[in-house]
């Protein structure tokens, strides 16, 4: 690699910085590759931050005198941050414009740059670091090498410099147009009364930054206002209180449009701006603090403008906003140290965009507790580009279960993957792929209220198939599935209740409203199983035991009472609610106070994408949509859950995902099975 004119050697320490020569817009953009061998002792620099693209840039570059292929996206960013050879031949304006930032809304996080010099951070004259050029992207040591250097890389940088592309506005000044924007703009204050100049003329960016800046002042003025409760369950009010136009308007679907970048969607992006010291967001000629994207994107969120971050919306879009994302790259930015357990930083990437499988492991690992010392990983989770990307995962699995003792990974497998195939393991999450279905056993709610090994430690058995995982545990007695419903396709969010729903809980319903009519039961059955608990039980199965707030059902009798309201709204008696809440016989003012869309959030979140399930022993549960009629219940030692598991041969099983059980969740089949002396039996998962 010495000889190559471009790229020289690096050490384990050492990085690329980029350095761009003066030019205009028509001239071949020039460029130099300097060594830095201690990056400990770099100059300052920025790093940019960028969706590569698929599509090649007929022009090339050069660089340290070698012509040089970059994509379309990148060398657009090229232009943009190339700095002029002599800025005062270039007309730039003045504090009296009409998009000037000093005279509007969004002055405090966003300029342009035809603003005076002194405003603009468009000029780059420190040098630079990106990726695609600054590593050797056809040496895969190297690469796997920087990976590791990842998190420095970016928390070193000076800036980080958020390239979202170029932006496509038209401008008019036909007086029917501008008629129509007054209209449409009115509401959010871009009008500018005193000259009668409506900032839509200048393009869509000054709508966008509008919105933006009301919800930053929203953010600051709180949420302690009298009608917050109304607010919650009324649009057309909560947009009216908050100062944006109503959701008809179509300044919506400018701004929808800008939050549909997909810098949003892609993965490397997350760890560069959640370490960045400083952010900015640069589409075309506007610069954009990164910190107002993230505070307004957490306001739109939080106060029900968010589109379902996962499942396809095939509703009216309105003021409905793809802000999920950019508000949960917000929140790991806000966290103090940035990092969080792996397997929780690899569901939270899982649903963004790699061009490599593998980079759904490495990119995660700036942001990972177990990932810290980048100099001294365990030699399952070393990064390379020279192993399948299957095999990458399964050593991540076997890693995290050897790390921490327990089989919490294997709540990221089964489920929307189906059935095992020859070419992938049947307990391999694969995370290439967006998983519909939250885990019921997940680090993001801190303390799990599960354990229904009992404590019982992780136990491994042997095996030469490195396809083979073997685990000890005990088949559930009478835990085989007999019936089930269909799965749960719904939105959940807000306070609408689909149709979808309805039919859900209705099927689940009447799997086991014969349990509740039944007028005696036996002496060995369970207080949970008995009939006067079953419509209780059956609320703890739809929600796996947790509020919408995660807390147990025995610690929030208000979520009771609000599904209880729930259940009577929606079925009136056709559902038994008695036994549920404490407060059914209490008078209707306070009845009334509940609210049921707690409940109607918690089970939709639950059973998305799951299915209600009743066992040949009429237990219940709520299991993955791959289940079959003869899969079984088992409780596998390390797991806080149950997991269901379908028979192969005398010794082999695929693993099918994990499940939610009343009656196993505290491990009363493990003390079962201590009493009945039956010995445990190795399950081979394959």
């Amino acid at each position: 690699m010495t000889d190559d004119p471009v790229y020289g050697a690096l050490g384990p320490n050492s990085i690329r910085l980029l350095s761009i020569v003066p030019g205009f817009a028509s001239e071949t953009i020039n460029c130099s590759l300097t060594v830095i061998h201690d990056m400990d002792q770099a100059p300052t620099y920025d790093a940019i931050s960028y969706v590569w693209g698929n599509e090649r840039s007929e022009e090339p570059i050069t660089c340290n005198g070698q012509r040089m292929q970059v994509t379309k996206n990148l060398i657009e960013a090229m232009r943009y941050l190339r700095p002029l050879p002599q800025w005062d031949s270039v007309t730039t304006w003045s504090k009296k414009h009409a998009l000037h930032s000093s005279r509007n809304v969004w002055g405090g996080f966003a300029t342009n740059r035809h603003e005076e010099e002194e405003h603009s951070s468009s000029r780059q004259e420190s040098p630079i670091w990106i990726d695609a050029i600054c590593i050797n992207q056809e040496d895969n040591a190297e690469k796997a090498a920087q990976v590791k250097l990842m998190d420095r890389i970016y928390t070193n940088a000076d800036t980080v410099k958020i390239w979202l592309g170029e932006v496509n506005d038209t401008y008019s000044t036909h007086s029917s147009y501008r008629r129509l924007q007054q209209q449409r703009l009115g509401a959010i204050g871009l009008l500018r009364r005193q000259h009668a100049i409506h900032l839509g003329e200048y393009g869509k960016m000054p709508v966008i930054l509008a919105f933006i800046a009301q919800a930053l002042r929203n953010v600051h003025a709180g949420d302690n206002y009298a009608t917050k409760s109304r607010s919650a369950t009324d649009a057309v009010y909560r947009n009216h209180v908050h100062g944006f136009p109503g959701s008809s308007s179509e300044d919506w679907k400018d701004l929808r449009e800008f939050f549909d970048n997909l810098w949003f969607l892609r993965i490397w992006v997350v760890q560069e701006v959640v370490l960045a010291q400083r952010a900015i967001a640069i589409l075309g000629d506007w610069e954009v603090e990164w910190t107002a994207l993230g505070q307004a994107a957490t306001w739109f969120e939080s106060h029900g403008f968010a589109l379902p971050p996962i499942v396809k919306f095939d509703g009216e879009m309105g003021d409905l906003l793809p802000v999920s994302r950019i508000a949960a790259m917000w929140q790991m930015h806000a966290t103090p140290g940035k990092r969080r357990p792996l397997l929780q930083i690899l569901r939270d990437l899982r649903g963004r965009k790699a061009t490599l499988k593998v980079d759904k492991i490495y990119a995660a690992y700036s942001l990972a507790e177990e990932t810290r010392n980048t100099s001294r990983l365990h030699p399952l989770i070393e990064p390379t580009y020279d192993k399948p990307f299957g095999e990458v995962y399964q050593n991540v699995v076997r890693f995290l279960v050897i790390e921490h003792g327990d089989l919490s990974v294997l709540s990221h497998a089964g489920g929307i993957q189906g059935l095992k195939t020859s070419a992938w393991p049947s307990w391999v999450p694969d995370w290439s792929v967006e998983k519909a279905s939250v885990e019921l056993a997940s680090d993001n709610q801190g303390h799990i209220p599960y354990d229904a090994s009992g404590n019982r430690c992780l136990t491994l058995g042997g095996s030469t198939d490195p396809d083979c995982f073997p685990i000890e545990g005990i088949r559930v007695p009478g835990g085989i599935i007999r019936a089930y419903g269909d799965k749960l396709l719904s939105y959940g969010f807000r306070h609408t209740t689909y149709k979808e729903e309805d039919d859900f809980v209705r099927s689940a319903w009447s799997l086991i409203a014969h349990l509740a009519s039944r007028n005696n039961s036996s002496e060995n059955e369970s207080e949970t199983y008995r009939p006067k608990n079953i419509p209780r039980t059956f609320v703890s199965t739809l929600t796996a035991g947790l509020s919408d707030t995660k807390r147990p059902l025995n610690e929030d009798s208000d979520f009771l009472d609000d599904a209880v309201r729930w259940l009577q709204r929606q079925f009136g008696g056709r559902i038994p609610v008695s036994g549920i809440s404490p407060k059914r016989g209490w008078p209707g003012s306070i009845w009334n106070s509940s609210d049921s869309g707690r409940f109607h959030e918690a089970f939709t979140r639950v059973c998305l994408h799951r299915r209600f399930f009743v066992t040949s022993g009429n237990l219940m549960g709520i299991g993955p949509e791959t289940m079959e009629k003869g899969d079984m219940v088992a409780i596998l030692f390390g797991g806080r859950v149950p997991y269901v598991v379908r028979k192969l041969s005398n010794t082999k099983y695929s693993f099918i995902g994990e499940c939610y059980v009343p009656g196993l969740m505290a491990g009363e089949a493990v003390e079962e099975w201590k009493k009945s002396g039956r010995k445990a039996e190795i399950f081979n998962l394959v």
